[in-house]
């Protein structure tokens, strides 16, 4: 085999790899949440870091700040959500810098966002 075709056949395989989703249709969606919400609260987002789907009992209450509660109301609207998709985002251009944004995995409502300092 000449050296064109391995070449060729290396190419094709790296293009199948790098053309395969990083994110699934639901991890997305959740990306697309966070993203405009940190935007229209003037926060600048970057690549996104992580995404993952976590059970309400697995989030730490020290993280999770409700967005009611920051709207000025005494308790949430919503009841607590039974599990959330937890989306970690660069923060703008500064490496090694975070946002979080919670996202209630039936509702797709954002509860709760946290940030690095």
């Amino acid at each position: 085999m000449n050296r064109w075709v391995l070449l060729g056949i290396v190419i094709f395989l790296l293009a199948g790899i790098l053309a395969t989703p990083k994110w699934s249709p639901e991890e997305e969606r959740a990306i697309e949440i966070g993203r405009e919400y940190l935007e229209d609260i003037g926060w600048a987002t970057g690549r996104v870091i992580s995404v993952e789907f976590v059970h309400r009992d697995e989030v730490s209450d020290g993280h999770l700040f409700y967005w009611q509660r920051e709207q000025g109301l005494e308790a949430p609207a919503v009841p607590e959500p039974k599990s959330c998709w937890v989306v970690r985002f660069e923060k703008g251009l500064s490496r090694g810098h975070w946002h979080v944004v919670y996202i209630d995995a039936e509702t797709g409502e954002v509860v709760g966002k946290s940030t690095c300092r």
